[in-house]
């Protein structure tokens, strides 16, 4: 019977540790990111190029300005910035942007440690906050 229960036990730990990672681009509230990295230097640089936020409005109305926070490492700081992105978001529709943000910073890889919406400015003026 204790041999039993350790099995069971460990049939419990293994399920578990086989449930699939969230990644740092989970989905957080109305906005789905789909991708988010820091983009290569351009060359001759060791800054890196910028950021890309690829995303898309689940919200049922179109936003008007987003608020993303993203973490970036590189060998020397752990970063954490805001980055808005304004314009017409309608619902359900892919948005591509490239932002500047981390385009100051030596490149440490395309790997985001953190990136999510934090607020969202719908288009009939209302606010959504993480």
């Amino acid at each position: 019977m204790f041999s039993l229960s350790r099995y069971a036990i460990a049939a419990l730990v293994v399920g578990a540790l086989m449930v699939p990672a969230v990644p740092a681009v989970a989905a957080m509230g109305p906005i789905q990111i789909q991708q988010c990295f820091v983009t290569v230097p351009k060359p001759m640089s060791k800054v890196a190029g910028g950021t890309q936020i690829n995303y898309v409005n689940r919200g049922k109305q179109a936003a008007s300005t987003i608020t993303f926070q993203v973490g970036y490492r590189n060998s020397a700081h752990h970063y954490l910035r805001t980055v808005h992105d304004d314009g017409d978001f309608g619902p359900g529709t892919l948005i591509q942007h490239h932002f500047s943000l981390y385009n100051d910073v030596t490149y440490g890889g395309k790997n985001v440690t953190s990136c999510r919406a934090i607020s969202v400015k719908w288009a009939d003026g209302t606010m959504w906050r993480m």
